[in-house]
């Protein structure tokens, strides 16, 4: 009996280790939305496949950050800024009204002290997450890659 207690345990609390967080987040709270294009350079994502990453990032308004504290944990700092921000990745889902929203690379997110950063595999995966968390804002979105790609066609068209 007692082994039966024991494993039911580990198992209990092996699960609890790997649980993601869900964060409630609402259109009231956020100020602006950007989205901007990344090369892939290391794993979860596939190079090949995926060359390009787009983190996009969930700006809030002052007087809604503090509630996000609560979801940072100040023993799992990734990055300390030299403003003294401090930024923690762990895997987490968004809960809007809209759905949930699950990152592409859920090590790589992060909640901030004035954002939340997640990473989307396609332009059409981030553009749908920012209109789920608020479709009232339009992102600011920066896709260099996309630009200098189109640049150098033109360019060897040209020749």
């Amino acid at each position: 009996m007692n082994f039966f207690i024991s494993l039911l345990l580990v198992i209990l609390s092996s699960s609890l280790t790997y649980a993601q967080s869900i964060i409630p987040v609402s259109c009231d709270e956020i100020a602006r939305i950007s989205i901007c294009q990344a090369r892939t350079s290391e794993p979860p994502v596939l190079t090949n496949e995926y060359p390009y990453v787009y983190p996009t990032t969930f700006w809030f308004k002052p007087e809604a950050a503090p509630k996000y504290h609560e979801f940072t944990d100040p023993n799992k700092i990734a990055t300390i800024y030299p403003d003294g921000r401090r930024v923690e990745y762990r895997p987490f889902l968004l809960s809007t009204p809209s759905g949930i929203i699950a990152s592409d690379t859920p090590y790589r997110t992060c909640v901030g002290s004035r954002q939340i950063h997640i990473m989307f595999k396609s332009k059409e995966k981030a553009f749908e997450a920012a209109r789920k968390v608020c479709p009232k804002i339009k992102p600011k979105a920066f896709f260099v890659y996309d630009y200098l790609e189109e640049k150098h066609r033109r360019n060897s068209k040209n020749r």
